[in-house]
């Protein structure tokens, strides 16, 4: 655990940052490894089939990471006070009501699965592969649900390094289980799809009860025998007014994501298995963005709440020169080397060859996003561990469905550009975010914002 209200911001931001950025994409590697496992042992058309499902599994948890979110916030600024009864009353109430949506949420997937994958135009070649590996995906969501909640509650008490050592335990699970559930072995017969979506089950399962066992003997709050059950309408409360619009944020996105892959559908299976590896690509090459974001919450939540407003500028400002530094260097890499990139996923072939040229259209316009998601994920970030997520909602509203999806639909169509339309269009939402957050957080709305008390008005004010 890490006191942020004491020290140099920028050392925290790098030396917080980097451990998350390393966890995070070790939890990004793991989808990665799925997808060049199930490419090289079955075949493009089994890569399409687990990357049209990508969008829906990212849909469903969506209300239960805004959940994490609102826990991560409260317990960041309840620490930064100094208030362990607090703490432990966050961790209860918060825990239950996540559990509960959680199971919900599994099991109207599993009923609802092919129907969700017919609204999204999976192709019906691919179709039935792609139904087996998401219903043993969503089925399975308690236990992705319980390592979210165990990294989250971390996050915020300051604790980046069991983070990464929680998440290199599942990558190495999830590199043993997926290709020997694929193969299968012994008396384990060969799975196909449906087995690398066992093996990353029966991964997270495992860092699931490891994880725990070993977080009972080294962090104090892990420990459900020693938390607080009381019923707090105060905590409830402000676990849902931050957590649904967080919430909604992430229901935004990943509804927008669910109607562009719906478009890239229509254009053919190769460039479905395109998309669906520059998806794995671009949400690896995300993860720093996400992390440093993350850093800035827990870091500007603690001096939030110690009132310490000119710490949080000092946040801001050095979580973006790091992120912008990532920006640069993803887009050099992606612009550079988009085919040998692409052809970690496939086998050399014909048809293959076709999918990679699909690729490297793709990154001839996405390389240049990452410097957007620099400044996108520290300002939200900032936003965020004020607890102001209702404005973040609004602002990806508009990235997405004011300005993304016509815009890709109207390059994809009429103007004639077809799926290079939608790279574009894209492109085009991401860098308009930009200028939208950033006039956001100048306006200063969000400094105003207070969970657990009122603080002087005078102090609010301040500018950086």
């Amino acid at each position: 655990m890490q006191d942020f209200t004491e020290g140099s911001i920028g050392k925290h931001v790098i030396n917080f940052g980097t451990p998350l950025m390393l966890g995070n994409l070790l939890l990004s590697f793991y989808g990665i490894i799925n997808l060049i496992w199930v490419g090289r042992l079955l075949g493009h058309k089994a890569v399409a089939a687990v990357s049209a499902t990508l969008p829906i599994i990212m849909l469903l948890p969506a209300f239960l990471i805004g959940l994490g979110m609102a826990t991560n916030v409260l317990i960041a600024q309840a620490f930064g006070r100094k208030d362990t009864a607090l703490l432990k009353k966050i961790l209860s109430n918060s825990f239950f009501a996540s559990l509960t949506f959680c199971l919900l949420i599994s099991a109207v997937a599993v009923l609802l699965g092919r129907r969700m994958l017919i609204w999204i135009n999976v192709p019906p070649e691919i179709q039935d592969m792609a139904l087996s590996y998401l219903t043993i995906i969503v089925a399975t969501l308690v236990f992705q649900f319980f390592i979210n909640w165990m990294t989250g509650m971390l996050r915020g008490l300051g604790d980046a390094k069991t983070v990464v050592k929680i998440l290199v335990l599942l990558t190495v699970f999830n590199i043993i289980f997926v290709p020997l559930f694929i193969r299968g072995a012994g008396p384990l017969p060969p799975l196909g799809v449906a087995g690398a979506a066992w093996g990353t089950a029966l991964a997270a399962a495992a860092t699931c009860v490891i994880g725990y066992i070993y977080l009972l003997r080294h962090n104090p709050y892990i420990n459900m025998h020693g938390w607080d059950y009381s019923l707090d309408w105060h905590i409830i409360r402000e676990v849902f007014v931050i957590g649904v619009p967080a919430s909604l944020q992430m229901i935004v996105i990943s509804l927008s994501g669910v109607i562009i892959i719906s478009l890239v559908n229509t254009f053919g299976t190769d460039v479905t298995a395109a998309f669906g590896i520059g998806m794995q690509v671009d949400m690896l090459a995300t993860i720093p963005f996400m992390s440093i974001g993350m850093a800035a919450t827990s870091i500007a939540g603690q001096n939030l709440g110690a009132h310490m407003l000119e710490r949080v500028f000092e946040t801001m400002r050095k979580s973006l020169y790091f992120a912008l530094a990532i920006g640069i260097f993803c887009t050099v890499v992606l612009s550079v080397f988009p085919h040998q990139i692409g052809a970690l996923f496939l086998e050399q072939s014909a048809t293959n060859a076709r999918v990679l040229e699909f690729v490297a259209d793709y990154y001839f316009w996405m390389a240049f996003i990452f410097p957007c998601f620099a400044f996108i994920f520290v300002i939200q970030g900032i936003l965020r561990s004020a607890g102001d997520t209702v404005a973040l909602l609004a602002l990806s509203f508009i990235a997405m469905f004011i300005i993304r999806i016509p815009l890709a639909y109207l390059l994809a169509g009429p103007v004639g550009f077809e799926q290079n339309g939608i790279w574009m269009a894209m492109l085009s939402s991401s860098t308009l975010a930009v200028g939208l957050n950033w006039l956001y957080y100048k306006g200063g709305r969000w400094k105003r914002k207070r969970i657990f008390e009122k603080a002087e008005a005078s102090s609010l004010e301040n500018t950086p």
